[in-house]
């Protein structure tokens, strides 16, 4: 191995074939390093660049520790998410604020798990308001005001203001027309009024009930089934518990996986 200032030193080559990485994703490691703290070149040998072997592994390790991680895959595991359905809620971060990786390795990327249970506990409650949302039908299709209402899950008589009294993220129609006895009839975008549901803010056609929680699943009684499962088995991982108990009550090991934490964090009411 070759040395610099009586250190030992590798080249990228040696590197990639000592650590079985492609040069590929080398050179993509040292591009962004100012992110991620790859070290900095030591010097070169006969023109290639060249890293302290001690200081390049020990940066490798750190990089590459995932252990208080977790990938798409353990997430998945974990919660029982469906794969498609964790793809889709990370491509539409812009708009649901889904959490940015701790780590990306290769194409793989890694999330803080409370973080990342954080953020979803808070993503259900908003999707919970908005479920109601009929999400059938052609974007580009014009509907009235009333049937505007309907895809919002509102009563029609709710809205009628809304054109001249708009909330915020409330559409311009997409046509307006004047009948003989000076009615104005308008017509809205439907993905317009799709829109409009992902952004409106809570208040304005918010289901009531659900506001009093005192902690997620307060009142369901399905937290005193994982409370009674919990005291039964204190020394029990929580996944294996919201396994266990999504087989014997029905639901999913990942919805249960939450209801076992808020048993855990309210152990009784």
């Amino acid at each position: 191995m070759a040395t610099l200032d009586k250190r030992p030193v590798l080249t990228r080559k040696e590197i990639a074939d000592i650590y079985e990485l492609s040069i590929t994703h080398l050179e993509r490691l040292y591009r962004e390093r100012e992110a991620n703290g790859h070290p900095e070149a030591a010097g070169t040998i006969n023109r290639a660049l060249v890293w302290y072997a001690a200081d390049w592994h020990q940066w490798y390790e750190r990089h590459t520790d995932v252990a208080a991680l977790e990938s798409r895959a353990d997430l998945h595991d974990r919660t029982g998410l469906g794969l498609s359905t964790l793809q889709l809620l990370w491509r539409d971060r812009k708009s649901n604020r889904h959490p940015e990786p701790e780590k990306t390795i290769g194409n793989t990327m890694y999330w803080n798990p409370k973080t990342w249970d954080t953020w979803y506990e808070s993503y259900k409650t908003n999707q919970q308001w908005r479920s109601n949302v009929d999400l059938s039908g052609n974007a580009d299709d014009l509907i009235s005001l009333s049937e505007a209402a309907r895809v919002l899950g509102m009563e029609p008589t709710s809205i009628t203001k809304y054109p001249v009294r708009p909330p915020k993220h409330w559409p311009a129609p997409a046509e307006e027309t004047t009948t003989d006895k000076g009615f104005v009839k308008r017509k809205y975008r439907r993905g317009d009024i799709w829109t409009y549901a992902e952004h409106r803010e809570r208040g304005g056609g918010r289901p009531t009930g659900g506001t009093d929680r005192r902690y997620p699943y307060d009142g369901d009684p399905r937290l005193d089934q994982a409370r009674t499962a919990i005291e039964a088995h204190p020394e029990t991982p929580a996944a294996q518990l919201a396994g266990r108990l999504a087989h014997e009550h029905g639901g999913t090991a990942g919805t249960w996986s939450h209801i076992v934490r808020s048993a855990r964090q309210h152990p009784e009411d």
